[in-house]
């Protein structure tokens, strides 16, 4: 695994796992004190992704140790790892302020946004995903997440490449704005800044960044 070794704050890994049974990825990840999540894609490659998610915190080439580790056991215990990747908080140190700074690091790192959506179980989600992609977003849903009240979750994530925290920031903002605006529900907004992709290419076809606005 190799990444920039600038980076120094609080991060996320996650694990995606290849055709894992998800009962069994969910005991192990509750024995090992990482968190499982199923994440669906509302489209693309791969749109079944089954994963691992661990915090750590400190100085990048030791959070990569940790999530070397981590990968190693996950696989040893009957789980291939198809896909590490590695997110950091905005404020983490090395994270680009300017586009300058993002253009520097290279078209491999990039600003990643989660905005999490209360929906009514019949609501359109194509019309959803039309708003979404014209802000270089698309949807997904965590499937082991069934809300008691009917009602449903579902994610839009948006990316930003080459480009700095001011400009990602508003570009996500314009994407809360337009869902807004149609008067969708958001319970949270995520920003964070991927510093480690081993495969992007489980993506493909899921989010067109060249809809992208400035």
């Amino acid at each position: 695994m190799t990444a920039s070794t600038i980076f120094d704050g609080d991060f996320e890994a996650h694990l995606t796992v290849r055709g894992a049974d998800a009962e069994k990825l969910e005991h192990y990840a509750a024995a090992t004190g990482s968190k499982f999540v199923h994440i669906v894609l509302a489209r693309g490659r791969v749109t079944e992704q089954p994963m691992l998610t661990i915090r750590e915190s400190g100085p990048f080439a030791a959070v990569r140790d940790s999530v070397v580790a981590s990968r190693n056991r996950l696989e040893a215990a009957g789980f291939p790892v198809v896909r590490t990747k590695i997110e950091a908080v905005p404020s983490a140190a090395g994270v680009p302020a300017t586009d300058a700074e993002a253009v520097a690091l290279g078209d491999s790192y990039y600003f990643e946004h989660h905005i999490k959506l209360l929906l009514d179980p019949d609501t359109d989600t194509s019309a959803l995903g039309h708003l979404a992609a014209a802000h270089a977003a698309h949807l997904s849903v965590n499937a082991r997440r069934v809300r008691n009240d009917g009602l449903v979750e579902r994610f839009v994530t948006q990316r930003c490449r080459l480009v700095g925290a001011a400009v990602a920031a508003a570009r996500c903002t314009a994407l809360v704005t337009a869902l807004e605006a149609e008067n969708y529900r958001i319970l949270s907004a995520e920003r964070e800044f991927v510093v480690y992709d081993s495969d992007e290419s489980i993506d493909s076809g899921w989010i067109d960044e060249h809809e992208e606005r400035s």
